[in-house]
């Protein structure tokens, strides 16, 4: 049986292909495969025709979907027909865009005045930049993508995002302009040289220029950041500060007193300087929302404002004064065509929150606050938070506040070892293993410590991403009612117990630390120790020399035991003999002498060299308790500890509580043996006085604890371990019962010292047995200025900096988590494995779009390719390298997380069940990445995509193929990206917390938001939502509303009305409905929208629960 072809040519008749095009099917259409009706399908066809010598294609076909039909495979059958009608659209040859661009260029399609929230359909230069797209859209479907990926895309179970751009092979998607590169080395605009600008102002325009030319050469966002404007501001300051010398030597003022000539010289310049900054603003802001680029559009331009991205000193404060004037003028606005200030869309705003900003005393903490009322008008900017930044990203190191002294002691893991040792110890050891670089500052010092774990209470050994250390000379010494104190640098951050995190200059009395009462070092005994061996070593610790012999000293009386013993474990465990020797001290009284004599010189200069080892030092004041002790036996450690109690400890039977109480100078040491002694189930307290009241700046250290029985029994001057009249608690009782400090004194202190911190992944860590927060964290490194350096060729290429300026995204593919759900009719089996294919799926679109920039010559584009923006590539090169070992990004987006856990468990991604399934998804999108990126060097992403019309067709596509789905399918949209429904009554602090556990599995972009009321005149509350961000959230946004209704003046907000099933907008105050007269700013994923919404984005836009307003009223019901 021969089958006749569409092109009329004649092949032999084969079931498999029908088998396999119906498993196809099922893949693309239920998800779900049955081999079994496949394989029965293709045998009854076989069977219907087996008496014919031929049989058209299209026969064949009928008969499958009629098939599919009765044996109730609904969508695999809508699956297979789509397919078909796929392929005879592109076998046609004729156009197929007539239709679409008539309804374009008629405006009888709501598509076009609903596609995107910032074009005007109505305007000649949308219009062709839309026709535009129309063909390539049509190409793209026809010849570019294989079948499978364009019926997957129509059915909405992948977004293959920009398909109207996807014609032309030379365009992508975002930027991150290199504009410092372009300012300071020279750049190309338009076959026209642009040297360094001379003035600010100068700058600005020529920034305008760039961002106008980059538009129009690819289809995506651009960022650029006022960091790399901002030297140009000191240009303008020393040509101003000339020119008006020169006006004064032309005029009588020349003859005014030096003093009062360079007072005049200066506040002259910090005046015209003022105006200049104003102007060189505004030329940006103006030019931006007036420029049209070939997209048809405005430039979607978002601007960083980040202080620490300059030095500190000139550079940094003439960054705050553009910071501060972009703000001003975003807080004023822009006239609308009645003169009107309304909100604009762009340029979107970017304010990283750091610690230099953040707080109240803090010295840029005025630009927050003008930040909030910015936000509370204009709904902009959007926060940074660059301490959750760092912490996300794991990378390079910023200019690091201090920490806490270097005396101070935490616990550490590294090769499978153990230590318990202070701050400078653990950067002398550690930097043996690992490179110490220079912070940006130049004075301080950082190092990165992949591998290494830091001791956390609550968490245990946590990963450590580096440490820190700093020249600092403003300490405050913290004393804590458990007798406990730590030396640190005023912005060290405690957090309370009550969750706030407090820097130590602002703690008070009332607040209260968690303390760590137990030291769990995860004891592992891989060291052997003898009991006997290992009193020795606690009494060789605090009672011995070693300058000229190796001597010991006890008290003349009352401490016999001690001298035998000494003498017995010296002769059984080295050989040797001891001498004792009688020695007055004058008002310290007689003493005993017990030195370790030889006949063989060898055998003792090794017992020396033992303990010099062990104890790092002859000095008492260097020793140290030797790190392995910690992982020695218990009864070990406490014949450790009852050496130490033999030798400089006592017991004190004066209350009814007995305690050992062990004496010392040595700060490291005593933090060393309180720590060891909460290994054994003792609470510990450290005091501390001044060694002499004319000497306060040396100090002595008093330990206490209850000892225990067991500790006793090792225990061997019998007048220490005499209770008399005095209770001795067993090994369940403390001195302390609780497992909380407060504040007693905060003393400051002078010294010129160094300051230590460390990152860890929780954030936290136990230092000197105080439950501490770390200060500041690392940045996301690239991957290739270490391995291929200056990829780009830029000019502005630092070997020792990371780059950021200057990378791309190479597109964008989505995949639809509601359906992947749906599809697999709640059976988690096959969540999963349909789950795996989708993404597989995603994961073939993703190298189409790769491939198609492959090739792409630096002369399409030189603006990006050979001026700078992104590169300086040679004439004609190809920008193939660029795509490759993470130069640049491809991002793999998702949407509807919401909907999809909600099917699978009943619970909403903020909770439960529903959470828990939330974030194993993120993860194993993670996992895919990572799996891609390592086989093909090409640097896979995930992303929340920002579905501004997409969320209206996934929910059209979503009831076509499954109905309506009460909770699920039964609106007009589906929710962005890993966002909890914009209708669940939460608070605000829980929403943004909640949402930050997602946002971190979200690397290749992610954004959250809370939904405000007019907040114009409660700026606090909105600096307490900025201050929440940069502790709980890397990238947030509050929405507020920004209207004006042009008829009757009205400028509170225009609501949404609900007529005959469609929604519109109205004004509350005279009911106007025309859209061309009413200016309506709303959040649209991400950016602001001034040009409405299809019907979907506008019913998410009317259900948003207002968190920051009525949410007590609201939650109460």
């Amino acid at each position: 049986m021969k089958v006749i072809k569409r092109d009329c040519t004649e092949v032999e008749f084969d079931k498999s292909k029908i088998y396999n095009a119906i498993l196809k099917a099922m893949k693309n259409g239920s998800g779900i495969i049955k081999e079994n009706i496949a394989r029965d399908i293709a045998d009854e066809i076989y069977n219907d025709f087996i008496d014919r010598t031929e049989v058209s294609i299209s026969d064949i076909e009928n008969k499958v979907y009629d098939k599919l039909i009765s044996k109730r495979q609904k969508l695999t059958a809508k699956a297979y027909e789509g397919y078909r009608s796929i392929r005879e659209f592109q076998r046609e040859n004729e156009n197929t865009t007539d239709t679409e661009i008539e309804e374009l260029l008629t405006g009888t399609s709501d598509y076009w005045s609903t596609e995107n929230s910032n074009k005007d359909e109505k305007l000649v230069t949308t219009q062709r930049d839309y026709m535009a797209g129309i063909v390539s859209k049509d190409i793209t479907r026809r010849y570019l993508l294989p079948p499978e990926i364009v019926q997957a895309n129509d059915d909405g179970i992948i977004h293959f995002h920009d398909i109207d751009y996807f014609g032309q092979n030379a365009l992508h998607n975002c930027d991150l302009i290199n504009l410092e590169d372009m300012l300071q080395n020279g750049t190309v605009i338009s076959g026209t040289l642009i040297e360094k600008p001379h003035s600010f102002s100068t700058a600005c325009n020529i920034a305008t220029q760039i961002i106008a030319q980059v538009a129009s050469s690819q289809y995506g966002g651009q960022t650029i950041t006022l960091s790399h404007l901002a030297p140009f501001v000191n240009i303008s300051r020393e040509k101003i500060r000339k020119e008006i010398t020169s006006e004064l030597l032309n005029s009588d003022l020349k003859e005014l007193p030096k003093e009062t000539l360079e007072e005049y010289i200066s506040e002259t310049t910090n005046k015209r300087l003022a105006k200049e900054i104003e102007k060189g603003i505004q030329t940006i802001q103006y030019q931006v929302i007036t420029l049209m680029t070939t997209n048809g559009q405005a430039p979607f331009l978002s601007v960083c404002m980040y202080l620490d991205e300059v030095p500190e000193g000139q550079t940094r404060d003439d960054l705050a004064l553009l910071i501060e004037e972009m703000l001003k003028q975003r807080i004023i606005g822009v006239k609308n065509e009645q003169g009107v200030w309304i909100t604009p869309a762009f340029p979107k705003l970017l304010y990283v929150l750091d610690e230099d900003n953040v707080y109240e005393n803090s010295k840029y903490y005025y630009l927050t606050e003008l930040a909030a009322k910015c936000t509370a008008k204009r709904m902009v900017p959007d926060y940074i938070s660059a301490k959750k930044m760092r912490e996300y990203k794991n990378g390079d190191v910023y200019p690091c506040m201090g920490c806490v002294d270097g005396k101070e002691v935490v616990a550490y893991k590294y090769n499978n070892n153990v230590y318990v040792e202070s701050f400078e110890r653990m950067w002398d050891r550690l930097s043996k293993y690992f490179e110490v670089g220079k912070q940006l500052n130049q004075t301080d010092y950082f190092m990165k410590t992949p591998g290494v774990k830091i001791y956390d209470q609550k968490n245990g050994f946590v990963d450590n991403y580096g440490v820190i250390k700093n020249c600092n000379s403003e300490w405050l010494r913290i004393t804590f009612s458990n007798g406990r104190t730590i030396m640190c640098t005023p912005d060290h951050p405690f957090e309370t117990i009550d969750g706030r995190v407090v820097y130590a200059n602002d703690l008070t009395e009332s607040d209260s630390i968690e303390i760590d009462k137990t030291s769990s070092f995860e004891n592992s005994d891989v060291y052997a120790m003898k009991e006997n061996r290992a009193w020795l070593y606690g009494f060789a610790l605090c009672d011995s020399t070693y300058y000229d012999g190796f001597t010991a000293s006890i008290a003349a009386s009352g401490e016999d035991e001690i001298e035998t013993n000494f003498s017995n474990i010296i002769n059984d465990e080295y050989g040797l003999s001891v001498k004792t020797i009688c020695r007055d001290r004058g008002k310290k009284g007689v003493y005993k002498d017990l030195r370790v004599i030889s006949n063989c010189d060898d055998e003792y200069i090794k017992l020396c060299i033992e303990f010099i080892k062990a104890f790092d030092g002859k000095a008492k004041i260097n020793r140290h308790i030797p790190n392995e002790v910690f992982s020695w036996s218990k009864n070990a450690r406490l014949a450790f500890i009852a050496g130490m109690i033999d030798a400089d400890g006592c017991l004190n039977t004066s209350s009814k509580k007995a305690t050992i109480q062990i004496g010392s100078i040595n700060k490291e040491l005593a933090i060393q043996q309180a720590l060891l002694a909460q290994t054994c189930g003792m609470f510990a307290k450290i005091y501390h006085n001044h060694y002499r009241s004319d000497c306060k700046d040396k100090i002595r250290y008093r330990v206490e604890f209850t000892p225990t029985e067991e500790l006793l029994k090792f225990i061997k001057c019998e007048k220490k371990t005499n209770l008399s009249n005095s209770i001795l608690y067993n090994t369940n009782y403390s001195i302390s019962f609780n497992n909380t400090c407060s504040v007693k004194t905060v003393e400051r202190i002078k010294k010129d010292g160094f300051s230590y911190d460390v990152t860890t992944a929780s954030e936290h860590f136990t230092v000197s047995g105080i439950y501490s927060h770390n200060c500041r964290s690392f940045l996301t490194t690239d991957r290739f200025t270490d391995t291929v350096g200056n990829i780009s060729n830029a000019k502005n290429f630092d070997k020792n900096k990371k780059k950021y300026y200057g990378r791309f995204n190479q597109g964008v593919v989505t995949i639809n988590l509601v359906d992947v759900a749906l599809s697999s009719n709640k059976n988690m089996t096959d969540f999963w494995r349909i789950f795996d294919e989708r993404l597989e799926l995603c994961h073939k679109a993703l190298r189409i779009r790769h491939e198609r920039l492959k090739g792409t010559s630096s002369n399409v584009a030189p603006i990006l390719w050979r001026y700078g923006a992104i590169a300086r590539l040679d004439k004609g090169e190809t920008i193939d390298k660029l795509l490759y070992d993470g130069y640049s990004t491809i991002s793999l987006g998702y949407a509807g997380l919401y909907e999809c856990v909600k099917y699978m468990t009943g619970c909403s991604n903020s909770d439960g069940e529903g959470k828990k399934l939330g974030l194993e998804v993120m993860q194993y999108i993670n996992d895919k990445c990572n799996e891609w990126k390592t086989a093909e060097n090409i640097d896979y992403s995930p992303y929340g995509s920002p579905i501004e019309s997409t969320t209206y067709k996934f929910a059209k596509c979503l009831k076509k193929r499954f109905g309506v789905i009460e909770g699920i399918t039964d609106r007009n949209y589906i929710t962005n990206s890993y966002h909890i429904p914009v209708f669940e009554k939460i608070n605000p602090f829980d929403k943004l917390a909640i949402e930050s556990e997602f946002q971190s599995l979200s690397p290749g972009g992610a954004i959250s938001y809370i939904e405000t009321s007019d907040m114009g005149k409660n700026i606090p509350a909105v600096l307490e939502v900025i201050k929440y961000i940069y502790d709980n959230i890397m990238y947030a946004e509050l929405n507020t509303k920004s209207d004006y209704c042009q008829v009757c003046g009205y400028d509170g907000e225009i609501k949404i009305i609900d007529e005959n099933n469609e929604l519109t907008w109205e004004c509350p105050n005279c009911h106007n409905r025309d859209k061309t007269k009413m200016n309506v700013a709303r959040r649209t994923c991400g950016y602001i929208g001034v040009n409405f919404w299809n019907q979907g984005r506008t019913q998410e836009i009317n259900e948003r629960f207002v968190h920051l307003s009525d949410i007590e009223e609201d939650l109460l019901r």
